[in-house]
């Protein structure tokens, strides 16, 4: 195997850009980090959500911490590039530099998707509502900017 799909809650549907640009049979997994959970303050409920999603896309779901199960599976299946779903979580890029700085040869690829919305300032990703209060008015536009 030459490429591994790491995908991540931002990214919870099987036709994100990150599975057309995988190699075709390419192993896509989920790391389900019971800790990084909980640091991100992601709730039973949204964990439910999260699950009953996986459990309907073509993708492994493993159990341990992110990093760790990442290294591991590299090491295993002779992966030589690794592609991951663009997010601005910042615990998820921690996540991925702890995997670069591990595997410095390992070629990793960011695809990123059309956004939901595009907004003229970084948004605050602490609370959804701020994000949600920034992002609204342009929400459901085609193209719309929000400011």
């Amino acid at each position: 195997m030459a490429d591994l799909v790491w995908i991540h809650e931002d990214a919870l549907r099987q036709s994100h850009p990150v599975f057309a640009a995988a190699a075709p049979g390419s192993r896509a997994v989920f790391i389900w980090d019971n800790a990084s959970l909980e640091a991100g303050h992601i709730g039973p409920k949204r964990r439910l959500f999260i699950y009953q999603t996986l459990a309907g896309m073509e993708i492994d779901i493993i159990a341990g911490t992110a990093a760790s199960v990442i290294l591991a599976l590299i090491a295993q299946n002779g992966v030589t590039r690794l592609l991951v779903p663009g997010t601005p979580n910042p615990a998820f890029h921690k996540q991925l530099s702890d995997v670069r700085r591990a595997c410095p040869d390992l070629q990793i690829d960011i695809i990123d998707d059309t956004p939901f919305v595009r907004l003229a300032q970084t948004p605050d990703l602490g609370r959804f509502f701020r994000y949600w209060n920034k992002a609204k008015k342009s929400a459901l536009r085609h193209g719309g900017l929000a400011s």
